[in-house]
């Protein structure tokens, strides 16, 4: 009996909820295990305060306020995280009772994609923004899932979207690419051209409403050079479209031996799914006007959420290639995944657990990326150790006024331990993303707080005035200039396997 009801039974709301919040748990487990502190958490956790509005994320500020009771932002890991993955959890759920009317376990595995994204991995990395993130994840699914032929409904979601633009910007790709997906659902669920007409334009007006709303607040707070987008001249549609290859390089890294093979078959499905959709629709008794529209409908979505996959930052001066900005992949993963399960429940009702395979997947990929977390956790403190140990164990040096560090770009470039790993999961390095293996700011944690980060000399000087090091270690050498020391990094000298 708890067999069958497992396979078919339709699930109450609130255990599509439990569904939900079990499963992303189960993602956040190594995370939460590995208690890395990831890139800016370094420096987060040793000034905590608030540092978010100048960049336009005023509600990440507010939100350390309220759980800090006070002005200031400790570290508070892994408090915030819990708690923005229960509302992400909740969303979720919510989303799936948009999907379907009465769904069955499997019906929720549509939706976790957008949670087991493989690059979301390094937005939840950050200590710091990854609660926000997430926050600002489950806010676009909340705003999805207000009708927007209601005018009230229409407002709420518009809400939603500047709530979520508040607390991370790059959302704004992940609620237009579910807009997408909802234009698409709309015409393959047998919606005419004016249902399909008014919902598309709802859906435009919650974004441009919530783009508004956002822009007449925590946008004035953004500092210019946030603001600032790439010019718009002769060499425009090169840039774009070099960034776009290089966008298509970082996905091509997902796509292995050992993942072609589901992933060729979901695509497969997918591309069925729209032919067959497709086909009724040139079949059907409308007019030729109104049978091209609803093509143009059905076929326009997915070129857009191709390009939301990195979205805005495709028109930012600065470009920002990295997996954090990719959060529109999940929208075409939940499209893909929505249309797998309608053919497959179709054919037969268990065949939709058939979507557990990519799931796993990207869940065995949390794992992996948890553990390569942990071993360049313990790869950095053996050097921190190391440097704190030598400049204390000598008098000269533990004299020093100030220490600055100088790094090359390349020393963090290396992690042995992960790269088995790494072979085998070549997005595992893309979405890691550490290039150094010490800063200035990790050093108070080992008791040394007198390291700077504004250095006065470049590398070139130091070694002018200082050629000999005091201290010459594998990963570092220790110069002293006057009564200042400088940590100069090293890249090191092992095989070229383990480099990324």
């Amino acid at each position: 009996m708890l067999s069958s009801a497992l396979w078919s039974r339709h699930l109450s709301h609130r255990e599509v909820q439990v569904f939900c919040l079990l499963a992303i748990g189960l993602h956040l487990l190594p995370l939460l295990l590995a208690d890395y502190t990831y890139m800016d958490d370094v420096w987060r956790t040793q000034v905590a305060s608030d540092s978010w509005t100048g960049e336009g994320r005023v509600l990440t500020g507010w939100l350390y306020a309220v759980l800090s009771f006070g002005p200031g932002a400790p570290n508070l890991f892994p408090l915030p995280l819990l708690l923005a993955a229960v509302a992400s959890a909740l969303a979720l759920a919510r989303l799936v009772q948009h999907y379907f009317v009465a769904p069955d376990a499997s019906a929720v595995l549509v939706v976790l994609p957008l949670w087991y994204n493989p690059f979301f991995l390094q937005n939840l990395s950050y200590q710091f923004d990854g609660p926000t993130m997430a926050l600002s994840l489950a806010a676009s699914v909340l705003a999805i899932t207000f009708d927007p032929e209601r005018r009230r409904y229409l407002v709420y979601g518009a809400v939603w979207v500047a709530i979520a633009a508040s607390f991370y910007q790059v959302s704004l790709n992940l609620f237009a690419g579910l807009c997408c997906v909802e234009v698409l659902r709309q015409v393959v669920q047998g919606a005419d051209l004016r249902q399909t007409c008014v919902h598309a334009l709802g859906r435009l007006g919650q974004l441009l409403g919530g783009c508004l709303l956002y822009y007449l607040s925590a946008f004035q707070l953004m500092t210019p050079l946030r603001q600032s987008l790439l010019a718009f001249d002769g060499q425009w549609p090169a840039i774009v479209q070099q960034r776009l290859q290089v966008i298509a390089g970082h996905l091509g890294l997902l796509y292995t031996p050992g993942t072609a093979w589901f992933i060729l078959g979901l695509l497969a499905l997918a591309v069925l799914g729209v032919m067959i959709a497709a086909v009724r629709v040139l079949r059907s008794e409308d007019g030729v006007l109104a049978r091209l529209g609803l093509l143009l409908a059905l076929l326009l979505p997915v070129p857009m959420l191709l390009l939301l996959i990195p979205g805005l930052t495709l028109l930012f001066a600065e470009f920002n290639d990295g997996a954090r900005t990719l959060l529109g992949l999940a929208t075409v993963m939940v499209l893909v995944l929505w249309f797998a399960h309608r053919l497959l429940t179709g054919l037969h009702l268990r065949l939709g657990w058939l979507l557990v395979i990519p799931l796993l997947c990207m869940l065995s990929f949390a794992y992996a990326y948890g553990r390569v977390l942990l071993v360049e956790k313990e790869l950095q403190q053996a050097v921190g150790f190391s440097l704190a140990h030598d400049i204390s164990a000598r008098p000269d040096l533990a004299s020093a006024r100030r220490y600055y560090v100088l790094d090359i770009g390349s020393s963090g470039q290396w992690l042995p331990a992960a790269s088995g790993s790494v072979r085998a999961m070549p997005a595992l390095k893309y979405v890691l993303n550490i290039n150094f293996l010490l800063l200035p700011e990790m050093m108070p944690r080992l008791g040394l707080s007198n390291f700077g980060s504004h250095v006065p000399l470049s590398r070139r000087q130091v070694l002018a005035r200082s050629p000999q090091p005091r201290v010459d270690h594998k990963f570092y050498a220790i110069h002293l200039v006057d009564d200042v020391g400088y940590v100069l990094m090293k890249t090191p000298r092992d095989p070229e396997s383990y480099r990324w």
